[in-house]
Order: C-alpha cells, then sequence, then structure tokens
C-alpha cells in the first residue's frame, strides 16, 4: 500500500513536472543574474543602512557629551578577614541552639549535641611554604603576514587578522574631545572593518572564547594596530566592541581616553559610572578606575541595541599550556605526603584578568585539564577506597595544610578572589579561595554537592553528606549539609569556626559545575 501511494504522487509530480515549459540554458542564465542582482541591491541597501546609522551616531558624537561621576567599586565581603587562622580545639560538651535567620528563610543552622568527649586528631602542623609565582611567558609580538594582514598570538593561539593601512596611520587630532571622537568614529565606519570583525569571530568560535575572552582578543588585535598608543588603542577598541554589538561608553577627561563597559552580572572592586538606569564599570583599566574621577562621556545610544558584557562563566581550555610546578605537602596518617603539580601559567595569567564578580564564577569554573590530570589522579590515589566521610577529612586536611594562608589586603593590597588554577599558583591563600578549590576537589573526586557559606568576613562550605551528632549543619531548600571548613586548620567535617558557630550564613551559594 506504501508503494502504491509513493507510486501515485511520483507520477503526478512527473506529470507536473512535464506540464512546466521548458528552461533553455540563457532562461537559467537570466534566473542567475536577476538573483545576483537581487543579492547585490540587499547588500547595498544593508550597507546604506549601516553608513546612515554612523553618520547619525557620529553627528551626536560632536554635541551629546556631559560630565559624569564615577563611584568607588563596591566590595563583596565588607568586614576585615582573621589574619591568622584558628586551629581547632575539642568542642564543648554542647553547641548552642541556633535560631534561623528571618532574612534567611531558606537557610536553618540545626546544631546537633556534641557527645562528651569526641575523639579527635591532634592537630597536624602547618607545613605549607610560599612559592615565588614564576613570571608569566613572554608573548611574540605581532608579526606580518602581508601588506595588510597581522598575527598576533592569543595566549599561545596564532590569529590572523585584515586591517585598514589608515587604522595604523590615524592620531586623533585636537585631544581627546568630541570633535575628535566624532572624526575617528567617521574615520572607522567607513572604513574596510567588515574582514577584521569576521576574523576575530572565527577565531572566537575555533578556541570557545567566553565573553571576557573575546574583549580580551579585540584588546590584543587593536594593540597590533596600534602598538604603544593607548589612546588610538581605547578608540579601535571602542569601535570594534560596539560594532559587535556590546555596550561600551567612551570617555575622556583632559587628554586621557578611557572605557567603560555594561555588564551583566555585578562587578567588584571596580569603579563605575551610571548613564541612564545603566551602569558601566571601568574593567579595562588596569587599576580598575581607581585613578578616574569624574569624565565626560556621551549620552546618546547607537541606534542599534546593544548587549552588556556576560561573565557568568570562564573558558579554561583555549590557551596553549605553559606548564609550571607546585609543590603541595601535607601529612596524613603520621606520614608526609608530597606532591609536585604541574598547572598552566597562561591561563593564571588569564584569569588574573578577569572582572571581580559573583562566587558563583570562580565556584562553577573548572580546572584546567592539566591540573585534573594530575592533582586529581594523584588524591583519587588515597581517596578512591575511603568511605564517603573519611575521604572528606582527607581533602579537608589537604587544603587546610597544603596552602599557606594570608588575606588578600595581606598579599595584593586588595580584594581577589581565586579561580582553581590562581591557588596553585600564588603563594598563599585566603577563605574564599580554599572554598572554591576545596569544593571543586569534593566534586571532582566524591561527586558530592557542595554549598558555599558567605559569613561576615568569612567563606567556608558545607557538604551533602549523612550528619551524624554532633555535626553542626545548614538546612537549605529542604535539604541539609554539614559544614565543612577548609580554613578552619585541623577541623574535621561537622566542625564549625568559633566565630561563626552561632551565626547564619549571610548568603548561600549554589555550585553547578
Amino acid at each position: 500500500m506504501r508503494n502504491y501511494i509513493i507510486w501515485i504522487f511520483s507520477t503526478a509530480l512527473l506529470l507536473q513536472l512535464a506540464s512546466l515549459p521548458a528552461f533553455t540554458a540563457d532562461d537559467f542564465d537570466s534566473y542567475r543574474k536577476q538573483q545576483q542582482q537581487a543579492v547585490k541591491q540587499s547588500r547595498d541597501e544593508f550597507q546604506d543602512y549601516k553608513q546612515k546609522q554612523d553618520s547619525e551616531f557620529a553627528e551626536f558624537l560632536k554635541t551629546q557629551w556631559r560630565e559624569f561621576d564615577t563611584f568607588k567599586g563596591k566590595v563583596r565581603i565588607k568586614e576585615p578577614k582573621p589574619r591568622q587562622v584558628p586551629v581547632a580545639i575539642p568542642a564543648p560538651a554542647t553547641l548552642p541552639t541556633l535560631k534561623p535567620s528571618e532574612s534567611s528563610p531558606n537557610i536553618q543552622v540545626k546544631p546537633q549535641p556534641v557527645p562528651p568527649e569526641p575523639v579527635l586528631p591532634k592537630p597536624l602542623p602547618v607545613v605549607a611554604v610560599p612559592v615565588i609565582p614564576p613570571p608569566p611567558p613572554e608573548q611574540p609580538k605581532p608579526k606580518p603576514i602581508s601588506s595588510d594582514t597581522l598575527e598576533i598570538v592569543f595566549y599561545g593561539n596564532p590569529v590572523n587578522f585584515a586591517f585598514d593601512q589608515k587604522w595604523k596611520t590615524y592620531r586623533i587630532s585636537g585631544g581627546a574631545k568630541p570633535e575628535a571622537m566624532s572624526a575617528f568614529w567617521t574615520m572607522m565606519s567607513s572604513s574596510n572593518y567588515d574582514p577584521t570583525i569576521k576574523a576575530v569571530n572565527d577565531a572566537r568560535v575555533e578556541l570557545k572564547l567566553d565573553d571576557w575572552g573575546y574583549v580580551s582578543l579585540w584588546r590584543e588585535v587593536a594593540g597590533a594596530v596600534q602598538p604603544g598608543r593607548k589612546t588610538e588603542q581605547s578608540l579601535l577598541l571602542w569601535f570594534f566592541l560596539v560594532k559587535s554589538g556590546y555596550d561600551v561608553r567612551v570617555g575622556y577627561s583632559g587628554s586621557d581616553v578611557h572605557l567603560f563597559v555594561a555588564v551583566k552580572q555585578q562587578v567588584y572592586s571596580t569603579k563605575y559610572t551610571k548613564v541612564g538606569n545603566q551602569t558601566y564599570y571601568a574593567v579595562m583599566a588596569v587599576d580598575h578606575g581607581d585613578s578616574i574621577g569624574s569624565f565626560y562621556t556621551y549620552e546618546a545610544n547607537y541606534p542599534n541595541k546593544l548587549k552588556p558584557l556576560d561573565i557568568r562563566s570562564a573558558s579554561t581550555g583555549f590557551t596553549k599550556t605553559v606548564s609550571a610546578q607546585r609543590e603541595l605537602v601535607f601529612e596524613h596518617d603520621d606520614k608526609v605526603i608530597k606532591f609536585n603539580i604541574p598547572y598552566d601559567r597562561r591561563l593564571v595569567e588569564y584569569m588574573g584578568s578577569f572582572p571581580q564578580t559573583e562566587f558563583e564564577l570562580y565556584f562553577d569554573t573548572d580546572g584546567s585539564s592539566l591540573v585534573r590530570q594530575n592533582l586529581v589522579a594523584e588524591l583519587k590515589k588515597y581517596t578512591a577506597n575511603m568511605e564517603q566521610e573519611v575521604a572528606v577529612n582527607f581533602l579537608l586536611n589537604f587544603v587546610q595544610h597544603a596552602f599557606a594562608y594570608k588575606t588578600d589586603n595581606d598579599q595584593f593590597g586588595y580584594e581577589k578572589y581565586f579561580f582553581v588554577e590562581e591557588s596553585l599558583h600564588f603563594p598563599y591563600n585566603d577563605c574564599e579561595d580554599r572554598s572554591v578549590i576545596f569544593a571543586w576537589l569534593v566534586h571532582e573526586l566524591l561527586g558530592i554537592k557542595v554549598l558555599g557559606l558567605v559569613y561576615p568576613g568569612h567563606m567556608t562550605t558545607a557538604v551533602a553528606i549523612k550528619a551524624r551528632s554532633g555535626f553542626s549543619t545548614v538546612e537549605y531548600r529542604g535539604d541539609r549539609f554539614v559544614i565543612a571548613d577548609p580554613t578552619y586548620i585541623g577541623a574535621l567535617v561537622g566542625m564549625a569556626m568559633p566565630s561563626y558557630e552561632k551565626l547564619n550564613p549571610q548568603r548561600v551559594v549554589e555550585v553547578q559545575y
């Protein structure tokens, strides 16, 4: 029956085709030319539309400027962190009863009685020795491929792009003023910029770059076109990012040019300004915008709708690895365990450029394949045959003792959150950094769900293991998690740092790998 129906339809189709007039070669050639003309007309119309937009925007840039204030960057954890971490001591016979926080209805802290005379191991000595980080690998200088093509090396990856010759010789005239900005936009929009955007977009797809990686690639392109000229580089970056659909504003104060970028997430420790209802951050500035006071920028919007930068995720697989070594030492069962772990120095350099944002980014970002293949593999030799609680305690012991502690202010002079790779690179880490690498190891080795817990001046974690009598726990969205503090030296799972055992977490970070 099915074959019969197919035969009927096939026959009908053949009869219909037979009834159509015959097409000659000339007919097909005429049809092809009509299609080509239609495509060319559409392309010309679109080009005219773009030119009209750019012309209108350039006119706006001549007059639509006013002075805007900048505001000091917000801080994620305002309270000071302990400069010396406490060492665990035998707990009291009972823990105080805790009341749920009215401001955090999803969080309930439920301590349970501690059995008298709990059996705890003797505190282990902190044997971590600070190391001096190796310098970043030297980046090759841009290399000319032809008269209008350059090759840059982006974290080890060669990227070729075409450019318009007048970009290299352009110099902003009359200082950073509205008329000069308008003239720059007119020059760029009338140049042959489409091949450059296509080349950079193709590289983004090939390397699987996140939004910040894409911005960083454009920064390298601008630097290659105008080496050593910061003002012209900033203007090029502004033009290319706007043409790529991102909401970026250029501004000036005196002769200095500044870029402010709209970001989808909250950005911390970075100066910002507000234009209308949109917040813009000085994420391009090396000093996080600290040197920028008030500045002038335009009020008009670009004719096309622009999108904010999205930094909810960070790519870790695009760098061409440059391996560095970190020695990690700790004690287990009265034996000294020593690892020499390689990590990706180039990835550390990239992570160090990332704007500081919400904790979810750091918890949800993988370590490199180099770290997974080495650190995770070494630790797995011990955890593979351990019971779940024993394995969690083993990992707590490792993070507590294999890394030296120092607050960010003491190490850097400002607040900084580490990705996994960065804890292996820098001489010291603090509570947020230890929580991030501990959570990642627990997930990688044990497959256990982990929460980040934010307290005033402290961060720790909680793990989804079976609670026993005496464990400090938090209940979140109907599930109970056991406190596991990688900063509380010598503490086992279920032991909360004394300064925070009476407090409810201010915020819970749900870790999603």
